[in-house]
């Protein structure tokens, strides 16, 4: 079977609720950049604020919500947390729909859902692992990686034309309604290990000891640097969108949906390749290949050319992520899954939203937007590209 993972009912169940809940939340973050970068004057600090309101709690929070997740009964935590994301975007359509929705509301909405998501992802991500048996670990995660970029395609390639159509309040509704399907798969997995420890170590000794293992500092280290200078140009997409191209919110959904089939191709070829390994070379060879198409993608001025570029980002980035996430699971004990992948978390979902505003600032200082879009991205390649090199040298 090319994809054994999905022998696992539980798996299939999990795969299948993240697809649909990931494609609400692409929506609702194609909605919530569009609305609030054109409420305000298409002014792409905002956008760097809301990057920030983001990036705040699932910067500080994800070690605190990783402790939780060695503490509690994941599944019973899952739960809480998708429910409180439900109602954020219940809330959000609700104001949208009484024309009430102004910028400081989804500034202080995202960081509530982020606050929800700092314990929630960590939580998923120990889950994972539990699915399917550990020889099956890579595949179950490259296809998790698939479904969640299948959805990065398949969200703001719906919701670039909806927007316009039928407004941002029913994309926030139907993020919520996504939900759902998540609630209702969690509560249908069966035996499952909750590895809840009444009487953990305190949480500083729990992460020494966690880091300890063999590697783990070093891949949290290498994830951080893709996630600072690989993984923060989605933040600059409106502005290309709006003023280099000129296609408004249809042409930000076709940004937005060029990395997600990417990424679909990228998670479905790591999972169709079962000699394929996660190492040290697998990692450095897929993060010169994000470095390079970054730095196409500053140089095109063609929608094609730089759909293109980020098709190749995609599919970079999901293997580079990948391997990544594949050697930190087989390298940490399941006791303290939760609290590694909370430090894993940060690098993935944090870190990127974290350096939004200075991308922005640094795009905001250009007249012209193309060319501060082009320096801002230049740079980042190039030290992203730096920083592989380094590592290859390293590992000689």
């Amino acid at each position: 079977m090319a994809y054994p993972a999905l022998k696992s009912r539980n798996f299939k169940l999990f795969l299948v609720a993240g697809f649909v809940s990931n494609i609400g939340t692409w929506m609702q973050n194609v909605a919530r950049s569009w609305v609030i970068y054109k409420a305000t004057g298409d002014d792409p600090r905002w956008l760097g604020w809301l990057g920030l309101s983001f990036a705040i709690p699932m910067v500080i929070l994800p070690p605190i919500g990783g402790t939780i997740v060695d503490r509690v009964p994941r599944i019973k935590l899952v739960l809480v947390t998708q429910t409180g994301l439900t109602l954020v975007a219940v809330a959000l359509a609700i104001l949208a729909w009484t024309g009430v929705l102004a910028p400081w509301h989804l500034l202080a909405s995202t960081f509530v859902g982020a606050i929800f998501l700092a314990i929630d992802n960590p939580a998923r991500q120990a889950i994972a692992p539990d699915l399917v048996p550990r020889e099956d670990l890579l595949n179950a995660l490259s296809l998790n990686a698939a479904s969640f970029n299948g959805a990065a395609l398949l969200g703001p390639a719906l919701a670039g034309p909806l927007l316009g159509r039928i407004g941002a309040g029913w994309l926030f509704f139907l993020n919520a309604v996504s939900f759902l399907f998540m609630i209702a798969a969690i509560a249908s997995l069966r035996d499952l290990p909750d590895h809840a420890h009444r009487a953990p170590p305190k949480q500083a000794g729990a992460f020494r000891e966690a880091l300890g293992t063999h590697g783990v500092v070093a891949l949290l280290a290498i994830s951080a640097v893709v996630a600072i200078f690989g993984r923060s140009y989605p933040m600059l997409l409106p502005i290309v969108a709006a003023h280099v191209w000129t296609s408004g919110s249809a042409g930000y959904g076709r940004l937005l949906a060029a990395g997600g089939a990417g990424a679909l191709i990228g998670g479905f070829g790591t999972a169709s390749f079962p000699a394929l390994r996660a190492s040290a070379r697998v990692i450095t060879t897929s993060g010169i290949m994000l470095a390079v198409s970054l730095g196409l993608f500053a140089a095109t001025t063609t929608e094609p050319l730089g759909l293109a570029c980020l098709v190749l980002a995609g599919i970079s980035s999901t293997v580079l992520t990948t391997a990544i996430a594949t050697s930190i699971q087989h390298a940490i004990k399941p006791a303290a899954r939760g609290r590694i992948m909370s430090l894993y978390v940060i690098t993935l979902i944090g870190l990127p939203q974290l350096v939004a505003p200075l991308l922005a600032s640094g795009a905001h200082h250009f007249a012209d937007a193309h060319e501060g879009v082009a320096v801002v991205l230049y740079v980042a390649a190039a030290l992203l590209a730096a920083s592989m090199l380094a590592m290859h040298r390293r590992d000689q």
